[in-house]
């Protein structure tokens, strides 16, 4: 299956080819993306990392950023 990935951060979208029943834990692992530090959205809604994805859906990727004084 494919999905396409909206990489914030980096400005760009990529489509990546999956295997049917991927998570989007495998679409990070696939972008090279640690889990803990990056937020999958469909839609206007945060999804979980083991959320079943679909074929020919878009997803946001945000970075996660903590930090500060």
């Amino acid at each position: 299956m494919r999905v396409t990935a909206d990489l914030v951060q980096s400005h760009r979208v990529q489509d990546v080819e999956l295997a049917v029943g991927a998570t989007g834990m495998d679409l990070l692992e696939h972008l090279g993306l640690a889990p803990d530090a990056h937020i999958l959205v469909r839609g206007d809604l945060p999804i979980p990392v083991d959320e079943p994805l679909a074929d020919g859906e878009r997803l946001i990727v945000l970075s996660a950023v903590s930090g500060g004084a």
